[in-house]
């Protein structure tokens, strides 16, 4: 029924119903309302003022403006104009949070994202896998009991985990940060196998009450060890679970935060290598821009750039400091019978003097290269190597270093004169042929075909031995299989393989003794990872699982392709999220225009990261570039010339009489420049480079394991998630070269001394 022509009554209706019977208001403002429609005003009004639970957190919408709004154990996070309008709503509720007042307060909340927006602030996210806690976590609200000394006071859970507790209070209690509490579970200790929990058990209090003030929250952690304890609260968190859900805010965050890092990598203009403790590059993971990258310095084999422009040598005497980024110069010249590389740092060029000739030698040869490179020690944990198979515990082990390979734009300089190359002999390189493969961050599947569920017991026959087991996921080539223990092969190993029950339904087919080979391992020695062995059309396997294939594929489900990203490759890409090579922003953009999205922390570069920062250590964008710039920048790369990334210098500096606002100029000319580091006139010069690049959902693949775990766990996460990419728009990287950028400016200045030649 379309209750639309009843809508302002019911809104009328709602404040009345908590002093006045409904029925009679009815019968007062309808009278002869068909008994129909009667029934779904009376819903209607019931639904409105019905209890919500949904938290209202509009920090990725409003970051800069949001505060917190305490109501009813509930933790809001609102703009001042929505939460003025929460509580003159909470006057019609009865003082109530219902679902009419969140429903109304989503409707201020569409007309009031329809108003031109800035470029707000947002908080740093600092690069990692996201929350991930050591132990499940339920948010379920029940009574506790606080038992003091001659007291005892009554509280609420909002989460509850084996090991910790979080309460909401009544009324404000100080509390210092350690303090030992004793708390009791009076309703829960009335459900079968729960009763141990009507004793006390010890708590302490930590976090948030270090100096003693009042809060209604408290957050307590168990101190004491009791088995009994710990298999009531096990069972009833895995009991509750599927109806209540569990660490939907954890799982939203880690899933939020590899979505920003898997845009990074995949659009980004960046490459990351990963070399052993010697030095030596191992992996280069390359997204559709690396082969655009690594095109300029091939010789014969795809690894003749990195090898030479970056040997064992270079990486280690950068490993020695590696908090600091390091700008790294070559070219090519190319001369009768062969080609000549360059290769040096800016410390190098300006501790030998020869940072002029350098650049004046690779703008003439027109193949001057610049690259900025951050490099960061690999760690690896026991969990790490729990979770690899092992063809990822042979590739990964013997890394050490992980490097992020940025092009910037080099500077240029052609004097006058006749060409020297002679100076630079220091810094000539001998070309390696040492091919690195690239590796893509799509990595295809072994088995190229769809694999799908499906249970069976098998017997594998390896060296006289009969191995029990079953498969767990089948396709036409390969199988998963099992085992019932662990077991230990040198790989790749070949084994016979008996389907007892399957041989029984078919004897036709004589499933037993077939040949296959095993590729991998992983779960331990628990899981094997099979192949044929053989032409696949004449093996019995082959024909056997395809026409099971065939004729079944409406009973058997399919396994999602994004489980089968290689267990390494996903490690990788983590790990080279965990440290960006620049901080970055992501832009989101609606209909009141682009907004920060989310903003990812660069540890690395404390002094950019500063400048970039709020007084409320917020991530700040509208300190370098405008909503304006970047509507011109986002219409440039919309532009069909082929430009994938736009790079914008901004130049800010400060008067050096103290009077006057900042000075921000965009992309100045060579005499500005050399204006804004006077320091007759200016202080506290600082050159930014901005790398913006256009996003679109249908470029990015997310292959992240928690997505599917966020959709069962909450499902209007997930929804949520799905929007804010959707809404995806540019990425932006934000690069210091206040030094290059000063180097830069002196080209042009006479030279102090002659350079001299090496010795």
């Amino acid at each position: 029924m379309d209750l639309s022509p009843y809508k302002a009554l019911v809104t009328k209706l709602v404040p009345l119903s908590y002093q006045h019977d409904l029925d009679s208001l009815l019968d007062s403002f309808l009278p002869g309302l068909d008994t129909q429609a009667r029934f779904q005003i009376q819903a209607e009004i019931r639904r409105l003022t019905s209890p919500c639970l949904r938290v209202l957190d509009l920090r990725s919408l409003f970051p800069e403006q949001c505060r917190l709004f305490r109501h009813q154990g509930l933790d809001h996070m609102l703009p001042p104009r929505l939460e003025q309008r929460f509580q003159q709503l909470l006057d019609d509720y009865h003082g109530e949070y219902t679902r009419g007042l969140y429903e109304a307060l989503i409707a201020d909340l569409a007309a009031l994202r329809k108003q031109p927006a800035m470029l707000n602030a947002s908080p740093w996210h600092l690069p990692a896998f996201g929350t991930r806690r050591k132990e499940t976590r339920l948010q379920f609200v029940t009574p506790v009991l606080l038992h003091g000394k001659g007291t005892t006071v009554q509280a609420n859970s909002l989460n509850i985990s084996v090991g910790g507790l979080l309460l909401h209070l009544g009324a404000p209690l100080t509390l210092a940060d350690g303090t030992d509490i004793l708390v009791s579970f009076p309703e829960l200790a009335q459900q079968p196998g729960l009763d141990c929990l009507a004793r006390p058990g010890r708590y302490q209090v930590i976090g948030g009450q270090e100096r003693g003030e009042e809060s209604n929250r408290l957050k307590l952690r168990r101190q004491e060890a009791s088995e009994e304890w710990d298999k009531a609260l096990h069972d009833f968190i895995e009991q509750k679970r599927p109806r209540y859900g569990s660490d939907a805010e954890d799982l939203y965050s880690t899933t939020l935060s590899q979505c920003w890092g898997q845009a990074l990598l995949e659009t980004g203009l960046g490459m990351s290598l990963f070399c052993d403790r010697q030095g030596g590059i191992r992996e280069v993971l390359s997204n559709r821009f690396g082969n655009r990258l690594l095109e300029r310095w091939r010789l014969r084999d795809t690894g003749d750039l990195l090898a030479s422009l970056l040997p064992p040598e270079r990486i280690m005497r950068m490993a020695q400091n590696p908090a600091h980024p390091v700008l790294l110069y070559s070219f090519q010249l190319k001369g009768q019978q062969q080609a000549y590389y360059f290769a040096a740092d800016q410390r190098q060029l300006a501790d030998a003097g020869l940072y002029r000739e350098f650049i004046a030698e690779g703008n003439r040869a027109g193949s001057l290269q610049l690259y900025y490179l951050n490099i960061r020690p690999v760690t690896f944990t026991d969990q790490v190597i729990e979770s690899l198979d092992s063809q990822g515990v042979q590739r990964l082990q013997q890394l050490g270093w992980h490097l992020w390979l940025t092009p910037l734009p080099a500077p240029e300089y052609r004097p006058e004169g006749k060409a020297n190359i002679r100076p630079l002999a220091p810094f000539l390189l001998q070309p390696q042929s040492r091919p690195v493969s690239l590796v893509p961050l799509r990595q295809p599947s072994l088995r190229q075909e769809t694999r799908f569920r499906y249970e069976t017991p098998v017997e594998l026959e390896l060296n006289g031995q009969r191995l029990p087991g079953r498969t767990e996921d089948i396709s036409a080539s390969g199988l998963k299989i099992l085992l019932d223990a662990p077991l230990e092969l040198a790989l790749p190993a070949r084994i016979a393989l008996t389907l007892p029950e399957l041989d029984k339904l078919g004897r036709a087919w004589k499933l037993r003794g077939l040949d296959y080979e095993v590729v991998n391992q992983s779960g331990g020695g628990k899981v094997l990872h099979l192949h044929l062995l053989g032409e696949p059309k004449t093996h019995v396997g082959f024909q056997f699982f395809s026409a099971l294939l065939e004729q079944n594929q409406d009973k058997l489900r399919a396994r999602p392709q994004s489980h089968h990203q290689p267990a390494w490759l996903m490690w990788l890409s983590r790990q080279a999220q965990q440290q960006p090579p620049s901080p970055t922003f992501l832009l989101g953009r609606n209909d009141s225009g682009f907004y920060v999205q989310g903003a990812i922390a660069c540890l690395a570069q404390q002094g950019l990261m500063s400048f970039l920062s709020n007084e409320f250590q917020q991530a700040y964008l509208s300190r370098l570039i405008s909503r304006q710039l970047m509507q011109s920048i986002a219409t440039a790369l919309h532009r069909p010339d082929g430009k994938s990334h736009l790079m914008v210098e901004i130049w800010t500096a400060s008067h050096a009489d103290g009077e006057g606002k900042s000075v921000l100029v965009v992309n100045p000319t060579p005499a500005r420049q050399a204006e804004l580091f006077d320091p007759g006139r200016y202080r506290q010069p600082r050159v930014s480079l901005a790398v913006v690049n256009r996003l679109q959902l249908r470029q990015l693949d997310f292959f992240i394991p928690e997505w599917q775990n966020l959709t069962q766990t909450a499902l209007h996460k997930t929804q949520l998630l799905e929007q804010q990419l959707a809404e995806l728009a540019a990425l932006c990287q934000v690069f210091d070269l206040t030094d290059l950028a000063l180097s830069r400016v002196r080209l042009s200045a006479p030279a102090a001394s002659p350079a001299p030649l090496p010795g």
